[in-house]
């Protein structure tokens, strides 16, 4: 899958990270219950719910700006690569979360999804770029050096 160009909220390219580099991977892993898998494998709907999950837990995580809008940020964009199926038997997926480039009012963050029993290879990728908005939903807000830095896992 070819990188996707994104663009801010307002249109202007977003730019990676001031020394070119994107941010550390970090995984995470999700149990998979039975409700997870649609027929034999799991639905590829689902694998859109794993990243939204794992995007969450990253968060919760790894994310500490105080007061901080970035992660409660809209969805504008996504782009799913789905590759191949996880079948039934699995006892979770693993999900590698990690932040492209940060914009002045949006950042790129892939979630690449696969499981042990599939190999090292993720079933799907998921890159999707977020707004950071104001609680109207509407009005976009700018993400601040702390933010960029937590974003790219700078401290």
């Amino acid at each position: 899958m070819s990188a996707p160009t994104a663009a801010d909220a307002d249109g202007t390219n977003t730019a990676d990270a001031p020394d070119g580099t994107s941010g550390p991977v970090h995984r995470v892993r999700i149990p998979l219950r039975i409700s997870d898998f649609v027929g034999m494998h799991v639905n590829n709907v689902r694998f859109q719910e794993f990243s939204q999950d794992a995007r969450l837990m990253w968060f919760r995580e790894k994310f500490d700006v105080p007061g901080s809008r970035v992660p409660i940020a809209l969805a504008r964009w996504m782009e799913i690569d789905f590759r191949r199926v996880i079948g039934m038997g699995v006892p979770e997926v693993w999900v590698d979360v990690q932040v492209l480039r940060v914009g002045r009012t949006s950042f790129t963050m892939r979630t690449a999804i696969g499981s042990e029993y599939t190999g090292s290879e993720p079933c799907a990728i998921v890159d999707t770029v977020l707004v950071v908005a104001a609680a109207d939903e509407v009005t976009t807000m700018e993400i601040t050096p702390e933010e960029r830095r937590a974003l790219l896992g700078a401290g």
